[in-house]
């Protein structure tokens, strides 16, 4: 059977923010989590400058286009009504045990004042799933200030996964100064008839709850009150760790039937996969991946080490970072993912990414504008997680040939070779030969598995991942990608088909 390519999804430009952010489509999507309910598609981000406070909502039938449709929270005039604590008892939105603990004056930081005196709040990184009664439930997080840890993580619910959320508790608070968990970047997963939150960024790193999958709320009542007061242990509080160091935006996935290649037979194997973001958001990040098999851990790399992240770079399956395909704007510190397998089984991941393309055009000083990108992702034949570097567009994973992978651009490809450093890294050209040699800028050797399944020796390492239909964009055209992982390096290998000589 013939590959089926993509068509041309006709992707919305990419713009700079403009007054009206209700014409932002895909721009200014920061943290990104999606949410499927009757066959559309619900995007959640973090608050962004421009719009109004309460976690902007697109929405998407496609995947593809994106439109804004309104706010989680209905917050229109309720600032002087939360400064004067009158947003309890179900009036608006019911957020004053929050803002109470969150609020932080200038004078006590000097700069990024993130909940005012006057009410204003500025809500991070939220996620919406569809609960157990039936109801929406909005997983959101408040914090005082920029880059500290005063911050609270709360949940509430709708009737309806287009607005209307009221909180109904607090589950998770951390005061300033880091001696703490930040209760910032909720995000919940559900498996084997349990749930669970993950959550946590700088300073002591991502931690895991159990919840109660009956009301979404902690499985076992805790009060930071009771914690202050030593009544309870850190971890009766705070719960296990996952994690260290400079990293943030955790989001746990299970899977039950992963393919993995043994002894030349397929087994099925369970496991659980966390992926989160090293590094500064604004000048590093990128995303790793590490598995266990237990939702508490150990979550490991390709080469057993525990995740961890130190002066931006670290251990962990760097998948994502800062790269560039010829002829393209360069894909700048993508970071802070959902995991996301829609109704249909596709595997995606959505997260934001910014691009320098405007401050190189002299349009911009700033490249602080980030946009909502999916990408869909997959197992090598390892187990191992790889993502497609192309936006999803919607392609099906599906077997190749030898002679389609060599047929489609007489075996030439763009390659980007992941690095541990921070720069963007730029393409660079191979050739897959027939006769199973790797010529050009980089050499070495390649062989299909089996299906869709490619190893490449390469670089004194071996990559293994997977050959995918996709859409390139820089190209204009339908072609085929391949994403693989390091055996020894733990860092992804992009490769696009070209035909360009």
């Amino acid at each position: 059977m013939a590959i089926r390519f993509p068509k041309n999804p006709k992707f919305n430009q990419l713009r700079m923010r403009t007054p009206d952010y209700t014409s932002w489509q895909e721009g200014c999507a920061h943290d990104p989590s999606l949410l499927e309910w009757e066959g559309k598609y619900y995007a959640f981000s973090t608050d962004a400058f421009g719009a109004p406070s309460g976690y902007q909502i697109r929405v998407s039938e496609d995947l593809l286009h994106w439109e804004y449709l309104g706010t989680a929270f209905d917050l229109e005039g309720a600032a002087e009504h939360i400064r004067k604590g009158e947003a309890k008892n179900g009036k608006y939105c019911n957020l004053q045990e929050a803002f109470d603990w969150c609020v932080t004056h200038s004078r006590e930081v000097g700069y990024g004042v993130c909940t005012r005196p006057d009410g204003v709040m500025s809500f991070w990184a939220p996620h919406c799933v569809r609960g157990t009664d039936g109801k929406f439930w909005l997983y959101y997080c408040l914090t005082g200030y920029f880059g500290g840890s005063k911050s609270v993580i709360g949940l509430a619910k709708s009737d309806r996964p287009d607005g209307g959320f009221c909180s109904e508790e607090i589950l998770v608070k951390s005061p300033a100064g880091w001696r703490t968990p930040n209760a910032i970047d909720p995000q919940v997963f559900f498996a084997e008839g349990r749930m669970f939150l993950i959550y946590g960024s700088f300073g002591l790193g991502l931690y895991l709850l159990e919840l109660d999958p009956k009301t979404g709320k902690r499985k076992t009542p805790r009060a930071y009150e009771d914690f202050d007061r030593k009544a309870i242990s850190f971890e009766d509080y705070y719960g296990t760790h996952l994690a260290s160091g400079s990293l943030e935006g955790g989001v746990i996935h299970y899977h039950d039937d992963v393919p993995v290649l043994e002894n030349g037979a397929w087994v099925r194997k369970k496991y659980y996969y966390l992926m989160c973001s090293y590094g500064s958001l604004s000048s590093v990040y990128n995303i790793r991946c590490g598995r266990s098999e237990r939702p508490e851990g150990p979550y490991t790399d390709v080469n057993g080490n525990p995740l961890v992240c130190s002066t931006d770079i670290g251990t962990g399956n760097k998948l994502l970072g800062s790269m560039r395909f010829e002829d393209a704007p360069d894909r700048f510190c993508p970071g802070h993912n959902d995991m996301f397998v829609t109704e249909r089984g596709v595997k995606l991941i959505s997260y934001h990414c910014r691009t320098n393309y405007f401050i190189e055009q002299g349009l911009s000083r700033s490249n602080n504008f980030h946009y909502l990108f999916l990408g869909q992702y997959d197992f090598n034949a390892d187990g191992w997680l790889v993502v497609n570097a192309n936006r999803y567009a919607g392609e099906e994973l599906q077997d190749v040939t030898e002679e389609e992978l060599l047929g489609i651009s007489a075996g030439r490809f763009e390659a980007v070779f992941l690095e541990q450093g921070t720069a963007t890294v730029n393409s660079v050209r191979v050739r897959l030969l027939n006769d199973g040699t790797l010529e050009g800028a980089k050499k070495g050797t390649w062989r299909l598995l089996h299906g869709r399944y490619i190893e490449l020796s390469v670089n004194d390492d071996v990559f293994r991942g997977v050959v995918m239909p996709a859409w390139l964009e820089n190209q204009n055209a339908a072609g085929l990608t391949v994403t693989a992982l390091g055996v020894r390096s733990g860092m992804a290998l992009h490769m696009n088909s070209t035909n360009k000589i």
